[in-house]
């Protein structure tokens, strides 16, 4: 939800609770003004009749037409010199009479008068249209002024919420924000401003970092290499040359995670854009083609049904990558006389092959250095690579193991895949 519509619900509670109570206040007030109006009117009409009481001056001429009545009154006068009296009727109308207490020229009267004024049903009939139509029109202002007022107060923060959008660390270009005359907004810019500022100056020092790393393991692992192979062409004894084959499968081990980590390090900094469609399939054919020979030498069974029209938005070096690890995975892990499986389509590419089940958790497959001891030469970044590649190209992946079977899809366009049975014998 949108923070001018939560403004407006807001405003339209408030508005909704204290409508009501407005109401209610008011139409208690304007009745009590009508009635006390009124009270104050007869009681000056009963004042003036015992005036001219007093004065000896007949009150025939001024009740006349009035409904005024005059009585003489027997015994004490109460204490409460006027009293007043209202009485409802089914007519809609509230009589209020007023009755006054006089002693004039030693003789007590009671003098009263009334009048008819509206009940207090009639005054909230008469108010509740015109405070249903305040309040519609109420809430259309409200919805108005807020779409209006959020175009201008909030504009800056939506430029700035695009800028971050647009944002790019891999460009090292500062981030530019709007001007905004509004304090909070401000600071918020300032906030995003010094946040990105530092990210594109860590993000250079660590990039910086990885490379110049890799680089400077390259030479002496080039100088190891080199001097093992001058070694292993002098005289050595059988046991040295155990200890020389040790020392070289180790230095190309450290080779390989030196150069996979590097390979993850450009991952994470998206530095592998793509920019076209490419067609896969032949990225698939390519790489089936440069693992020929190590499929036959293990006699391993390749099975593949591949669509010639599998077209994908990824960087051609990452589509020959992910391919690569997959199925240098399936040949390293798998058994001799074995098979493998490939189908894949515009939706989906699927790996399969046989194997002994792994010795750890399938889904911390996916994590660095987390490998099962198959094959003591796997470094473990093989299925790190694979899950980097397809979250930056939003693809879903997703490995199983089921009844001597490995199993790995990779759903492609946002297509989810789901845990099905192994394919090995449907394609």
């Amino acid at each position: 939800m949108k923070l001018v519509d939560k403004f407006t619900l807001c405003f339209l509670l408030i508005f909704f609770i204290v409508t009501p109570i407005s109401i209610y206040s008011t139409h208690y007030s304007i009745k009590q003004r009508i009635d006390n109006v009124e009270i104050e009117r007869l009681s000056k009409v009963n004042n003036e009749v015992s005036l001219q009481l007093r004065s000896g001056i007949s009150t025939d001429k001024y009740s006349q037409g009035r409904p005024i009545s005059i009585n003489r009154f027997s015994g004490d006068l109460p204490k409460e010199k006027t009293l007043i009296e209202k009485q409802n009727y089914d007519q809609g109308d509230c009589r209020i009479t007023v009755s006054s207490f006089y002693t004039i020229k030693g003789v007590n009267y009671k003098i009263s008068s009334y009048n008819y004024v509206t009940q207090s049903s009639q005054i909230l009939r008469g108010m509740l249209p015109v405070s249903l139509i305040k309040s519609l029109l109420m809430v259309v202002a409200v919805l108005i002024a807020a779409r209006m007022l959020s175009r201008n107060i909030l504009s800056p923060f939506n430029e700035s919420l695009a800028q971050m959008q647009k944002f790019n660390l891999r460009k090292k270009k500062p981030l530019v924000l709007a001007q905004s005359n509004t304090k909070e907004f401000k600071e918020l810019n300032l906030l995003l401003k010094s946040m990105t500022d530092m990210a594109i100056t860590e993000y250079g020092l660590v990039k910086e970092f990885s490379e110049n790393a890799s680089h400077e393991l390259q030479t002496p692992l080039a100088v190891l290499r080199s001097k093992l192979e001058l070694l292993a062409d002098t005289d050595i004894q059988g046991d040295q040359a155990i200890l020389i084959g040790d020392m070289q499968h180790a230095i190309e081990k450290m080779a390989r995670i030196n150069h996979s980590l590097l390979l993850l390090t450009k991952l994470e900094n998206q530095e592998y854009e793509a920019t076209e469609n490419i067609s896969f399939a032949g990225h698939i054919k390519s790489i089936l083609g440069f693992y020929e020979d190590r499929i036959q030498m293990k006699e391993l069974s390749l099975n593949t049904q591949i669509s010639d029209d599998i077209s994908l938005k990824i960087h051609p070096a990452l589509a020959d990558l992910l391919f690569d690890n997959l199925l240098g995975n399936a040949i390293r892990h798998n058994i001799k006389n074995g098979i493998i499986n490939i189908k894949a389509n515009q939706e989906v590419f699927i790996i399969e092959n046989t194997g002994v089940a792994p010795v750890i958790p399938t889904n911390e497959l996916f994590e660095r250095f987390k490998k099962s001891d198959q094959c003591g030469e796997s470094i473990g970044l093989g299925l790190a690579i694979v899950k980097q590649i397809c979250e930056l190209n939003k693809f879903d992946v997703k490995y199983t193991y089921r009844d001597g079977i490995h199993s790995l899809k990779v759903g492609f366009n946002g297509k989810a895949v789901t845990d099905n049975a192994a394919l090995l014998t449907g394609i």
